[in-house]
């Protein structure tokens, strides 16, 4: 496994460099943060959007677009997200006859790295802006308690079915400690869960260190271990760092992913 390039300095490559690709093992993610018991109750995608993909076609003209790229949350790597970007940039100069030869090389080179099959799609615009979740933005909370305190489900133990969303969701890169800002959104049946404690939780993580997977998925072992659930679906938007986004996606069994994207992103 290589050194990570996280929190180090590098050079734009300006050559095309599929080694500078990075996997980090999600096992070793998993059981840092004590999550690797519960591996075979998640399931889900990691999806990744750069805004920044770019190469030259025949002739030498710079073409641009959007690039999506999504891989399952069972996969035994993940990529690491500056290792992307550097491999992105190292594309910058390298000549292509079409699109197809793009993503072509791009999936490849992933799922060389990753071992695993890689969804890849160069767009011209983005996914669209659509979100139906209730906010817990304005709630009145006068604390914030340490995770996992404050889950807890409605005394009266009422069956509900909610699509609930927090923009105000803060975590730390657990290596450079630079913040990592996100809306979480949560979408359950079952045993009514508290709003308030909800919330609280959620804003228990600003000085928390970890990567945007391990959030969620600590995320969603705490809710369906504290709360009374049949379905369970949390999904993480984070903003975009250095052009590209990450946002991950674990669910119960048979629940769709729903992969819009807000206004802020």
């Amino acid at each position: 496994m290589k050194d990570s390039l996280l929190g180090k300095n590098s050079h734009i490559p300006t050559e095309y460099d599929s080694s500078l690709l990075t996997p980090l093992s999600r096992l070793d993610s998993r059981v840092r943060s004590g999550l690797q018991e519960f591996s075979s109750t998640m399931h889900g995608k990691d999806y990744w959007t750069s805004y920044e993909a770019s190469w030259l076609n025949l002739r030498g003209i710079p073409q641009n677009r959007i690039l999506n790229i999504a891989y399952s949350s069972d996969s035994k790597y993940f990529v690491e997200s500056k290792s992307l970007k550097l491999y992105l940039y190292s594309l910058n100069n390298k000549k292509f006859n079409t699109i197809d030869e793009v993503s072509s090389l791009i999936r490849s080179d992933l799922e060389h790295t990753l071992k695993t099959e890689v969804e890849v799609d160069l767009v011209s615009s983005p996914r669209a802006i659509e979100d139906t979740h209730l906010s817990l933005d304005s709630l009145a909370i006068e604390k914030i308690d340490s995770y996992p305190n404050s889950l807890v489900i409605e005394p009266e133990e009422k069956e509900a079915s909610e699509d609930l969303s927090c923009s105000l969701f803060r975590s730390l890169c657990p290596v450079t400690a630079q913040p990592d800002w996100a809306t979480i959104y949560i979408s359950y049946s079952g045993i009514a869960i508290n709003h308030l404690g909800l919330l609280r939780y959620l804003l228990s993580y600003r000085n928390h260190q970890g990567f945007h997977e391990e959030c969620v998925e600590r995320i969603f072992v705490d809710i369906n271990k504290r709360c009374r659930l049949d379905k369970l679906s949390v999904r993480a938007n984070f903003l975009r760092r250095g052009g590209i986004e990450i946002n991950p996606v674990r669910t119960t069994a048979g629940l769709e992913i729903n992969m819009s994207r807000e206004e802020r992103q």
